[in-house]
């Protein structure tokens, strides 16, 4: 673990300078959604769209043949390197999380947003990060500008649903998903763990798919 520490170490220091101009923009769009008469609730879910950006960053930066070299040549396994990588995903994951809930819970307290707002946002929150888990064997085994043109298959779906999500749901009698939302409200509990579970199955699947692209590229 401590050497997948390092290679995370090693990716900040790569995105520092990069990464605030990132950062802002998450910051700015959601504060100019929740201020257009937008629902809280798409505001917070439409922040979860930028974890799949903010998720390419170290692939971005790594970019050049030097600097991927370079991580081959620190004294680990490619399974820590791969690590270190997914950490800083799983970081940047609870990061968002940790902002959208505590907003959420706010607003919860003074009844601006209700319980299946909440919902609608921890759903957005984890087909996000599914979406993030999908991606990073394709960039690992195309590298970042090939793997664009792959994974923009795979996450334009997810991001239409995540954009979609909250204004289906919140129109009750839009494709009669009333009695769909009653469920999910009254297996509330039951549908965040196996969302979690699920979510956390496939990161793992993903980690070790991207573990053997590395070793077959090992220099």
């Amino acid at each position: 673990m401590s050497r997948s520490i390092s290679y995370l170490k090693f990716d900040l220091r790569l995105i520092k300078e990069s990464i605030r101009l990132y950062v802002l923009g998450p910051a700015i769009f959601c504060a100019l959604v929740m201020f257009s008469g937008e629902t809280y609730s798409m505001a917070l879910s439409y922040l979860f769209f930028f974890l799949i950006i903010l998720a390419t960053v170290p692939f971005s930066t790594q970019g050049n043949e030097k600097s991927t070299q370079m991580y081959y040549m620190f004294p680990g396994k490619i399974s820590d390197m791969v690590l270190g990588r997914f950490l800083y995903l799983i970081g940047v994951a609870l990061f968002i999380f940790l902002i959208n809930t505590s907003i959420a819970t706010y607003l919860y307290q003074i009844n601006r947003a209700q319980k299946f707002e909440i919902l609608i946002m921890i759903f957005c929150g984890l087909m996000s990060l599914i979406t993030c888990f999908i991606q990073y064997p394709i960039y690992y085994k195309f590298g970042m500008e090939k793997g664009k043109a792959v994974s923009l298959l795979v996450y334009l779906l997810p991001a239409f649903f995540i954009f979609a999500l909250p204004s289906l749901l919140l129109s009750k009698d839009t494709f009669g998903l009333e009695s769909s939302l009653n469920f999910i409200i009254n297996n509330k509990l039951i549908l965040v763990v196996i969302g979690v579970l699920v979510t956390a199955l496939i990161g793992y699947i993903s980690y070790l798919i991207s573990c053997k692209i590395c070793k077959a590229k090992e220099i």
